[in-house]
């Protein structure tokens, strides 16, 4: 395996940049060599060079090959497996920054799997972070540098799916905001801050949300923990206080009064019967 990482600056730095490279990589995997199930609090795109194997995040599995990349958003869990036939070699790169979540998210909302870019020309890929692995100094020269060669494979990503701003319209726009909402709402998210996160002014954020999906983006959310709690409470046996902590209620008893209000029973009881759990299949 061959890795650069970036040490110049620290990790706050880079997560309040715009955009900037955590490390860069290649590596040609044995047969089942795997990572995960793992989360990491930055940006990942893999760049599959040779061969074939796996990718499991957020409840899909897609199987991957030459040609393609896959995409692991920050702060999903996620696992991914060379095949056995046939091990996959791939180049890698991670970023972080403000605005490094927006533009995976317009990535991934532009292609049809998500999570998968299919029929890349690999070979710009390939000799782009090549060219990244050539850096062996910590200096604001190559810092400079560095980031310059992760904004060509931004740009290469962004033509190669033939993204265009005039064609993203409000329809898209709304797509981005659910997705968004739909890979963190495990946070404790308000509002203004998403909409900041994502670019928008909060009124039109939700005017545009409402139009596309018929539904508020905040009650949007508070559906979709109010989803998950259940079937973490079917699935599991996490106290009450750990589920609601763990989709970002700060307050385990406003959690349980507002799941009694919305269920008709409390978080406990809703566990003691099972069979009513299908109804709110997480």
């Amino acid at each position: 395996m061959r890795e650069y990482k970036e040490n110049h600056h620290s990790l706050l730095y880079k997560s309040n940049s715009d955009l900037t490279l955590y490390s860069a990589g290649h590596e040609a995997c044995g047969p089942g060599q795997h990572y995960g199930p793992r989360v990491r609090p930055y940006q990942l795109i893999h760049f599959v060079l040779a061969g074939r194997g796996s990718l499991s995040i957020n409840g899909q599995v897609f199987e991957v090959s030459a040609g393609d990349a896959f995409l692991i958003p920050a702060g999903q869990v996620s696992y991914y497996e060379a095949a056995r036939d046939d091990p996959w070699t791939y180049a890698w790169v991670n970023f972080l920054g403000i605005r490094s979540q927006a533009y995976m998210h317009r990535i991934m909302t532009a292609c049809a799997e998500g999570y998968v870019i299919r029929g890349l020309e690999m070979e710009k890929y390939r000799s782009t972070v090549f060219e990244l692995l050539s850096f062996q100094e910590d200096t604001t020269s190559s810092f400079l540098a560095v980031n310059s060669i992760l904004l060509r494979i931004m740009s290469y990503l962004f033509a190669d799916i033939d993204f265009h701003e005039q064609d993203w319209g409000q329809k898209h726009a709304a797509d981005e905001i659910r997705f968004y909402l739909d890979m963190n709402y495990p946070k404790n998210l308000k509002l203004k801050e998403v909409a900041a996160q994502l670019g928008y002014h909060p009124h039109y954020l939700t005017r545009i949300f409402r139009e596309r999906f018929g539904i508020a983006p905040k009650q949007y959310l508070m559906d979709l923990k109010l989803k998950k709690a259940c079937g973490l409470l079917r699935s599991t046996g996490l106290p009450v206080a750990v589920v609601a902590e763990s989709l970002g209620f700060e307050d385990a008893l406003a959690f349980s009064r507002l799941f009694k209000r919305e269920f008709g029973q409390s978080p406990s009881s809703y566990r003691r019967q099972g069979e009513g759990a299908a109804v709110y299949d997480a």
